[in-house]
C-alpha cells in the first residue's frame, strides 16, 4: 500500500480534510513551487488560487541566459520565462487551479539587492482581499533566497488579515533534508511563529500529470521527468503567531 502523498513526516499532528480548509490560495515563489510542493492538495480542491510571485521578464529581456537557465536548455531570460509561464498554465488547468501572476523578478535576475519587502507584502495582501480565500498557504521558506522572501513578507501579514487559517508547506525539493527543515521552524519559533504539524488527508489525485508539465526544470535538475519530485512527500503546517513576541 503506498503511503499518504500529504501528511507530514514523522508528525502526530491534527488530521485536517480538504473540505475544512475551504477556498485555498497557494502563495509560489516560481512557477513550479506550488505544484511541485502542494499539487495533492491543489487536486484536491479545484477551483484554488496559485499567485505567482516571480513572473516578470527583465528590463533586457534578450539578456544573456543565467547559469540556471542555460541548465534548462533557455538562451535568454525572455525564452525562459515565456515557456516557464506556459508550463505553469498546462500544470494548473490539470489541477483546475487559478493562476495569478504577481510580476517581481526572480533573484537570479537582480542587478542589486532587492528592497522590495513591503511592496511584496501589499501585494500579496491585496490579493487576499480580492480572492477571499478560507486558506492560505505559505512556503515555509527552506534554502531559497526567494522562497524565504515570500515566507517572510507572508508572516507579516498574519496580523492584519482576520478570519483565514494559515499554512506552511514544506518547499520541495528542498524539504529532503529534515535538519534543514527543524532548522526553519525553530526559527520561526524564535520569533514567535509556532508551526504546528498538520496531516492532510487526502487521496491521489491529477498532481503527478500535472507535475509533468514543468519539463524545463527537469532538466535543470538533472532529472529525466517528474519521478523524482513525486518521491517528496507532501508537509504542512498550521500556522499560529504570539503578538507578544511580535
Amino acid at each position: 500500500m503506498p503511503s499518504r502523498p500529504s501528511s507530514a513526516e514523522g508528525s502526530e499532528g491534527p488530521e485536517l480534510t480538504a473540505h475544512v480548509l475551504g477556498r485555498v490560495m497557494v502563495v509560489s515563489p516560481h512557477y513550479d513551487d506550488a505544484v511541485f510542493s502542494c499539487g495533492h492538495l491543489l487536486s484536491a480542491v479545484p477551483e484554488s488560487v496559485v499567485v505567482t510571485v516571480c513572473t516578470a521578464v527583465p528590463d533586457d529581456p534578450r539578456q544573456r541566459a543565467t547559469d540556471w537557465d542555460t541548465r534548462c536548455g533557455f538562451s535568454s531570460a525572455e525564452e525562459a520565462m515565456q515557456t516557464r509561464c506556459e508550463e505553469n498554465q498546462q500544470a494548473l488547468d490539470i489541477l483546475r487551479a487559478q493562476g495569478v501572476d504577481i510580476a517581481f523578478l526572480d533573484g537570479q535576475y537582480l542587478q542589486s539587492e532587492r528592497n522590495s519587502m513591503d511592496l511584496l507584502s501589499d501585494t500579496l495582501l491585496s490579493c487576499i482581499r480580492e480572492f477571499r480565500p478560507d486558506s492560505v498557504c505559505t512556503p515555509l521558506g527552506l534554502f531559497h533566497a526567494d522562497h524565504l522572501l515570500v515566507a517572510d513578507a507572508l508572516l507579516q501579514l498574519q496580523h492584519r488579515v482576520r478570519g483565514v487559517r494559515w499554512l506552511a508547506y514544506a518547499d520541495i525539493p528542498y524539504n529532503k533534508n529534515a535538519d534543514t527543515v527543524a532548522h526553519r521552524t525553530q526559527q520561526l519559533a524564535d520569533r514567535g511563529v509556532e508551526c504546528e504539524p498538520i496531516r492532510l488527508n487526502l487521496v491521489p489525485g491529477r498532481k503527478r500529470e500535472a507535475v509533468e508539465a514543468y519539463r524545463s526544470q527537469f532538466r535543470g535538475l538533472g532529472h529525466q521527468d517528474g519521478a523524482a519530485i513525486m518521491q517528496h512527500e507532501e508537509q504542512y503546517w498550521l500556522l499560529h503567531q504570539n503578538l507578544e513576541i511580535l
